[in-house]
């Protein structure tokens, strides 16, 4: 079976070809099926006699190539359907597992107001968001002196849709005094230490 999934991995599918290898089955099958005065009256009767072999091995072949192409199309489907889900399943489990780092990490968006947060890529509750698919890389990595590699991150769709302020132990409205302060106390170190390092920057 995987190596007949590879061999239609390999298949070269493509509009033009599609195209080519219908137009050779449509032609084919109606120069064999065409009454037989239409084919004396187009000068097609001998022809097609001595090549009805091969006119034959055209159906056939096109015939394979199109249904190889439709199941190549179908298992590719099928596979990205399967990898999605599987995806999907991971953040969920991440989610429901999610430590006091990790909350911290993903607080950031909330407590920055923003879709993209710069992170360090060695950061290990990045890190291991990122490889649980609730992080995504969307930028260009910079080079940082203590922090590393950073880049920015923003929470993907799926984990975005399943996060709430209860999950994420955000207060219900706006916080309290308090709340403020522990909330701030809790984030990440890197938080503070890349925003001072881009103010020297600029």
């Amino acid at each position: 079976m995987a190596q007949f999934l590879t061999l239609l991995r390999q298949l070269p599918v493509g509009p033009l070809c599609s195209q080519l290898a219908l137009w050779l089955l449509l032609t084919c099958l109606a120069l064999l099926w065409l009454p037989l005065s239409t084919l004396q009256s187009l000068y097609l009767q001998a022809w097609v006699a001595e090549q009805g072999f091969w006119l034959g091995l055209g159906v056939v072949a096109s015939a394979c190539y199109l249904l190889a192409s439709a199941l190549r199309l179908g298992v590719g489907e099928l596979l990205s359907r399967q990898q999605q889900e599987r995806r999907k399943q991971l953040v969920m489990e991440k989610l429901s597992v999610l430590d006091g780092g990790e909350r911290a990490v993903l607080r950031e968006f909330f407590l920055q107001s923003k879709s993209l947060v710069a992170m360090p890529l060695n950061h290990p509750a990045v890190e291991e968001l990122k490889q649980a698919g609730v992080l995504e890389q969307v930028g260009s990595v910079e080079h940082y002196a203590i922090e590393g590699p950073v880049a920015p991150m923003k929470i993907t769709t799926v984990a975005r849709t399943r996060l709430t302020r209860q999950l994420l132990r955000l207060p219900e409205g706006a916080p309290s005094e308090t709340q403020r302060a522990a909330l701030l106390a809790a984030r990440p170190e890197f938080a503070n230490s890349l925003a001072r390092g881009r103010r020297h920057a600029a």
